[in-house]
């Protein structure tokens, strides 16, 4: 008796972990650490997490200029970790919501490369109608503005929230930031989100230190980045492992 499809046995080769380069756009290496401690305890055991920080520019970017200057080091960093590494990447993820030089990194590698405003933003419409930003930076609105006009997603952003202070400042996640947060999700809610994402590289990891969250679905655009880097990585290689011969 012939077996059934669901009977049929295929020759997959052994699982291999993932190479995954991730990129803190900023200069700040504690946060280079977290990020990196942060990619590991999401991926599991999924993928090698390789976390390097930005070879020069600013220690956390706030204003086009210091965008400008970071690209530049986002992609001579790529290029350096390229070079350096043992064997290639399967994936790059640019820790950074502004994304800077990310058109140039896609340029240079043959692999999936992520960034975490398109990966969150694209994640906030599956999650609803309208979405809001919460970050921190008094002219990141404008700048984000510009950056999801280019991403042609902005007929369903509901409002961008800056939050006060020093961006890096948050990454300690004290009581008072977290209530800072906290209130700005509720504003982003009261602007006609119904779903907000918690932006930037200082603010990664924040979801558990909230004192409360408002009741649509919150986003952590470090974690969406991540999976979105997982699944671009898993598809390439199926496509490369299962191409007809």
């Amino acid at each position: 008796m012939s077996a059934t499809p669901d009977a049929v046995a295929f020759d997959r080769p052994a699982f291999t972990p993932y190479r995954l380069l991730v990129i803190n756009g900023n200069t700040t290496s504690d946060l280079t650490r977290s990020l990196g401690e942060q990619a590991r305890a999401f991926l599991g055991g999924a993928a090698h997490v390789h976390a390097v920080t930005a070879a020069f520019g600013p220690a956390y970017i706030a204003s086009r200029v210091e965008a400008a200057v970071a690209a530049h080091a986002v992609l001579e960093t790529v290029e350096r970790e390229v070079a350096l590494a043992e064997a290639p990447f399967d994936a790059c993820l640019l820790a950074c919501f502004g994304e800077p030089g990310i058109g140039a990194v896609r340029e240079c590698l043959p692999v999936p490369v992520v960034g975490m405003a398109e990966a969150s933003i694209m994640a906030a419409m599956q999650r609803g109608d309208r979405y809001a930003i919460v970050t921190v930076g008094q002219r990141w609105p404008g700048m984000l503005r510009e950056q999801i006009r280019q991403l042609g997603l902005e007929s369903r952003c509901a409002g961008i929230i800056a939050l006060p202070g020093n961006a890096l400042d948050y990454v300690s996640r004290s009581p008072e930031s977290a209530a800072e947060v906290s209130r700005a999700l509720d504003g982003a809610v009261a602007q006609g989100a119904d779903v907000v994402i918690v932006a930037g590289a200082a603010l990664a990891g924040y979801l558990p230190a909230l004192p409360r969250r408002p009741a649509v679905p919150i986003i952590d655009s470090y974690r969406a980045a991540l999976a979105q880097v997982l699944a671009l990585a898993s598809l390439d290689r199926a496509q490369r492992l299962y191409a007809p011969v």
